[in-house]
């Protein structure tokens, strides 16, 4: 009868076990199909608008850095990836706060030699352990998975800023080769003239073969500027998709809004001291390595925690030659060949590296910003006398034309003053592209939209911790 009623609660416990079992379906994946998913991704994707409803913004207008940024934030499989992090850190923090599940042993034995015949030689004994978590273990593995998801959140937060810095990167960059272009396409144009204008000369004994060698060397030289023009604006076109995270022939380039270039933020309108102030508040750098310490000083307190040892106890029940016996057993580790001391130590050395590790990132933030904040102010200082040197070189230019009007100067004045202009307008664009260049630094040191202006709302962490406008 014993047996009988041992053997029924053990199948009910098997039938309890296999009842909780799940499957996972299978998901293989097709390389093929991925591919074409991937460059066959569009700016009308239903996903893309949705994002932007998000976010209250619009492309009616054309795609701005925000609409662009709000579309890679959808396109990337980066930001899938850092979102799928998270996710899991959220399902880790589900485990970590579940009780540990009982345990069923089962013993069966059999009497080799036994006096008695009548009596059944086999032993059967099961039980059923139950864990007593001692020292807050439990809660302390929750606030590790919680620690844990802060990191991968703030890793996520990384990943949203480095694509809205390519982003940025690569559309100002295109944008500065379109205008490269078309300087380089007039230089052209202008060193052809001059050819045409030195043949001229010569034929009326006015140049000599030296000056047109010289021209026609210019002129070969210009081209090979134009060329290299086409090629550097179809690379930063390309950049630009695929920062987007479209195919090149996806970007809708006419749909594209230009920067405002001619309103760069004067760097002296914000003190030193509020650009280090978000240096240090506002860089995700700095708030991912506190995170890091939270996890370390978790680590801490659990290693402290597994001093109490856990206390294991559950009912049993032992079938022994017909007699059916019922036992009580409890249990607890002893520290015989160690002691938590090793552990306790071990954590507490990654939490002080883990706060060694948070003042290198504070201190590599300001170091940064300090650097940045000298190159922009540098950079559009020289900006700034590049402009008032084309605005002049333009306006000579301009006065040579009224002259040549009034016969006051002849066609190699114009055409030599017109060559002066692009070239005074790209230096111009090459200090721009400097210019830009630092701010684009001094965007990274504090990790916060400075240039163009911005209306996009960053998603959480980014918009959890402290000051995160735009």
């Amino acid at each position: 009868m014993g047996r009988a009623v041992a053997g029924r609660g053990l199948m009910l416990l098997l039938a309890a076990v296999l009842g909780a079992c799940v499957s996972a379906p299978p998901a293989p994946i097709d390389p093929a199909q991925s591919a074409a998913r991937l460059t066959g991704r569009s700016l009308d994707d239903p996903q893309v608008a949705q994002a932007l409803a998000r976010a209250g913004l619009t492309a009616q207008g054309g795609w701005d850095l925000d609409a662009l940024t709000a579309a890679a934030w959808t396109l990337r499989p980066e930001v899938a990836a850092a979102a799928a992090d998270v996710a899991a850190g959220d399902a880790a923090l589900r485990v970590a706060g579940q009780r540990p599940n009982p345990t069923l042993s089962l013993g069966p034995g059999y009497v080799a030699h036994n006096a008695n015949a009548d009596v059944s030689p086999w032993v059967l004994a099961t039980a059923l352990d139950f864990t007593i978590e001692t020292g807050g273990k439990r809660a302390i593995r929750a606030a590790q998975a919680r620690a844990a998801r802060a990191v991968l959140q703030w890793r996520a937060a990384e990943t949203l800023w480095q694509t809205r810095a390519e982003v940025r990167k690569a559309l100002i960059d295109w944008q500065l080769g379109r205008r490269a272009l078309e300087l380089a396409d007039e230089e052209a144009e202008l060193r052809a003239r001059v050819s045409g204008w030195v043949d001229t000369e010569i034929r009326y004994g006015a140049a000599s073969q030296p000056e047109r060698l010289t021209a026609q060397a210019a002129q070969a030289q210009a081209q090979a500027q134009l060329r290299g023009a086409r090629g550097d604006v179809a690379a930063a076109q390309a950049a630009l998709a695929a920062a987007v995270g479209l195919a090149s022939e996806q970007l809708p380039t006419q749909r594209v809004q230009v920067p405002a270039f001619d309103a760069l933020p004067d760097p002296q309108a914000t003190a030193r001291a509020r650009w280090r102030e978000l240096g240090v508040r506002n860089r995700l750098s700095v708030n991912h390595a506190l995170a890091d310490y939270q996890v370390a000083e978790e680590d801490l307190r659990l290693a402290v925690a597994r001093q109490y040892p856990d206390i294991s106890f559950g009912p049993g029940y032992t079938y022994d030659k017909g007699d059916g016996v019922i036992t009580l057993t409890m249990g607890l580790p002893v520290p015989v060949l160690h002691t938590e001391r090793a552990q306790i130590g071990q954590a507490l050395a990654a939490r002080r590296k883990a706060a060694t590790q948070f003042e290198v990132a504070q201190a590599q933030a300001l170091a940064e910003v300090d650097g940045a904040l000298a190159r922009y102010q540098a950079s559009y200082q020289a900006l700034e006398q590049a402009r008032a040197a084309e605005a002049a070189t333009v306006s000579v230019a301009d006065g040579t034309e009224r002259r040549l009007a009034a016969g006051a100067a002849d066609r190699g004045e114009v055409l030599t003053a017109q060559l002066a202009a692009v070239t005074a307008r790209r230096a111009a664009l090459d200090a721009l592209r400097t210019a830009t260049g630092a701010l684009e630094a001094l965007e990274g040191s504090v990790q916060r939209p400075v240039w163009p202006p911005s209306n996009l709302t960053l998603p959480t962490p980014l918009a959890a911790a402290g000051d995160r406008g735009t």
